[in-house]
């Protein structure tokens, strides 16, 4: 099955591995852009981007 996810938090990335797994064609991944954080304000990606990247999305 052809797949768009659409996610951002933490609670979302289980979802998206799991439909991985499953088989599922993800397609596209819709998230948050990256925001700055900490006092220098470097770029953090979503936990959903990151496990994106990590799963070849």
């Amino acid at each position: 099955m052809r797949t768009v996810f659409l996610g951002t938090p933490h609670f979302a990335v289980p979802s998206l591995e799991r439909l991985v797994k499953a088989g599922h064609e993800v397609i596209a991944v819709y998230t948050q852009p990256d925001k700055p954080a900490g006092r220098k304000g470097t770029l953090t990606a979503p936990p959903v981007k990151q496990a994106a990247l990590a799963l070849g999305l």
